[in-house]
This record gives structure tokens, sequence and C-alpha cells, in this order.
């Protein structure tokens, strides 16, 4: 008996020995998978980048924003840029033309527009001809303002893969001066239109505030939206057979979320990714302070609040399913946000009856060209 223990005793000695080999083996071998993998990951990132080609808007004499926001995008790793010259200056053309001199001529394409035509029809022609290139898989829209941070790409690329890299699902990056991605993420409030609601107030909301959805991984983080604006907005081009340009009437304003609306309306997803960063160089028109709503500016052009206000009651009329709740939160939204804003704006509209009321009369010719889809009637002249 003892005899039989000792023979064995050589093979349990090889027993632990032969689970460390095995063991050193397989970690060996993930190690070399997990290496792999990693590889994989940063050709297909790489991949991503190299694919996406900016689509940029410029117009008046912006060139001084231009060149960074164009730093930005290839210090980002974008593969190729289309600046669309909005109708500029014949001397700010010219400074414009040279700009692949700078950048590269391989890598930077230059449309010029004789005319301005807003920004949609500015987009309209950016998006167009950066789908229309072989190499493009994902189109960075991008306004002449929106300088992109090192990372902010990869940050795309990354939550793009995964998410599973489906084609479906578009992402933005987030403009930390802009009003509205800051409270997306602070609030988690969906940001879309809800239905009956009026330039996003509905009492609807009041009493009930649809929550966004929310993606995170590997310390990536974004919030589900239904619409998005073009600074930072980030699509495979092949939504451009599903739901077309975008829709070069608008001129100015909001169209963007009428683009975008029409990706979510189709089956597609937009996030907005928190760590894909871009810095405004210029402050929004429709954010400065003031004690008056923006509408009421007696030194704002007429056009930008006539298209403004037209767009917005365009796109929302898909979403009205009750006329008359619509036009409660219309009246609501004046009270509160426009007349009733503050101290200020009440006595203004006594001091100056005549100046409101030019208003006040541009602003209901604006909503009932919105609700006739009227893009024929222009804004009065000031």
């Amino acid at each position: 008996m003892c005899w039989g223990a000792w023979q064995c005793l050589p093979h349990l000695w090889f027993l632990p020995l032969g689970s460390l080999f095995r063991l050193t083996t397989y970690n060996g071998i993930s190690q070399r998978a997990d290496m792999c993998m990693h590889d994989n990951l940063e050709r297909n990132e790489q991949a991503v980048l190299q694919g996406t080609c900016a689509a940029i808007v410029t117009y008046g004499d912006r060139v001084h924003f231009l060149k960074q926001v164009l730093e930005g995008v290839f210090s980002a790793g974008a593969g190729h840029a289309v600046v669309v010259d909005n109708g500029t200056a014949e001397s700010v053309a010219a400074e414009i033309a040279r700009l692949p001199e700078i950048f590269g001529a391989d890598r930077l394409t230059i449309i010029r527009l004789q005319t301005n035509t807003g920004s949609a029809g500015g987009f309209h022609a950016a998006i167009q001809a950066a789908a229309l290139r072989e190499s493009t898989q994902h189109i960075w829209v991008l306004d002449d303002d929106n300088r992109p941070e090192p990372n902010s790409l990869k940050a795309l690329s990354k939550a793009w893969i995964s998410m599973g890299a489906s084609k479906q699902v578009c992402l933005s990056s987030f403009r930390e001066d802009k009003t509205t991605y800051k409270k997306l993420f602070k609030t988690c409030k969906l940001h879309g239109i809800t239905k009956n609601s009026f330039f996003g107030f509905s009492m609807q909301t009041l009493l009930r505030k649809q929550k966004a959805k929310v993606w995170q991984k590997d310390g990536l983080k974004c919030l589900q939206m239904q619409m998005s604006a073009y600074g930072g907005f980030w699509f495979h081009k092949s939504w451009i057979q599903k739901v077309g340009l975008p829709d070069a009437r608008l001129f100015l304003y909001f169209d963007d979320y009428d683009f975008t609306l029409r990706i979510t309306e189709n089956g597609g997803q937009i996030w907005a990714c928190q760590n894909s960063v871009l810095k405004d160089l210029e402050l929004s028109w429709q954010v400065n302070d003031s004690v008056l709503q923006h509408w009421l500016r007696e030194e704002e052009n007429f056009s930008r609040t006539y298209f403004s206000i037209r767009n917005r009651v365009y796109i929302e009329r898909n979403f009205v399913k009750n006329k008359y709740i619509y036009d409660v939160n219309i009246i609501l939204y004046f009270i509160s946000k426009i007349i009733f804003k503050n101290r200020q704006s009440i006595y203004y509209h006594f001091r100056h009856p005549h100046l409101v009321c030019r208003r006040w009369k541009l602003i209901a010719q604006a909503i009932k060209a919105g609700k006739a889809a009227d893009f024929q009637t222009l804004p009065p002249a000031v």
C-alpha cells in the first residue's frame, strides 16, 4: 500500500505543474487575443475617422473662424472636408479659395455659390458634395464656428462601434456653449417636439416630462434625441438616399431640425455624445442676454425673426393633433415667454407701442406662413 502511494507521488507533483502550464498558455493566448481585438478596434476606428467627411458652410467674412474649424477637423482625424462658400464677397472668396494650399488639396474641397442661399441651401450643397465622394462613409456637419476638440471625432467613432456600428445610429457632438445640450445632460429631458407644442412649449410638458434614453460604456455617455442641430451632427451617408437632402426652401433656421427629424421618423436614432466636444467660437444671436425676448428686439433683423418662426411652425404642423390645444399653447407661450417675460418687457410694450406693433404683426405673418407652408411670401423690409 505504501509503495503504491509513492509510485503515484511523482504524478501528483506534475498535476499542479500541468495546470500551471495550461493556465500560463491560456493567459498568453488570452493576452494575444485581447491585443488582436484592440488592434482591430483601433483599425476600425481609424477607418471610421478616414471615412468621415466634414461638411461646412461659411458666409460673410468669417475666414478667421473657418481656419480654426478646419484645423480642429483635421487634428481630430477626419479624412476630408468640404467647405461651401455661401455667396461671400470676391475678396473673401479669394481667401477661401487659397485654403487648400494650407490644408492640402487632397483633403479639402471648396465649392462656391454665387449668392447666399441661407443655411438650408448651403448645407444642401455641402452634404450633397460630401455624399458624392466615393471614400465618404460618414458626414460630420459643422458650422464655420464649431471648432472640434482633438478627441471629438474619435469619441464619435468609439461610441458608434460600441453601439454595433449600425448605419441606423447617428451621433451628435456636444457643444458646451449651446443651451440645448447643457439642458439635455442636466435634466435628461428628451430633446424633441411634443405633440401640440409651440416652440417647445406645451401644457403637457408641464405635467409629464419625457426622459431621454441614456447609453454608457467605457467612459462614454450618450443621450438620445429626436432631432439635432447641424453643428456636430454625424451620420452615415446612406441616409441621403432614404430621406433626401436638407430642404432649401426653409432658407434660415430649423432646416437642421427638419432634416434630422426625417431621419428619426424613418427609423433612425440620434444620440448626443458628451465626450465629443465642440467649441463655439461665436455666441448665437438667440442667446444674447436681454430683458426682451429676441423676437421683439428692434436691433434684430426682421428676416431672422420671420424665418425662425415660420420654419418652426412649419415643422410643428406634423405634430399638431388637436388644433385647439395647439392654439392655446401659442397664446400661453406669448403670455409667459414674451409679454410677461419680466417687468421690463411689460413696460416696453407700453413705452414703445409702435415698435411692438410692428414686431407682433411680423410674428403673426410668420405663423400664418408656417401653417400654410408658404415659402413664397418674403419677410417685410425693416
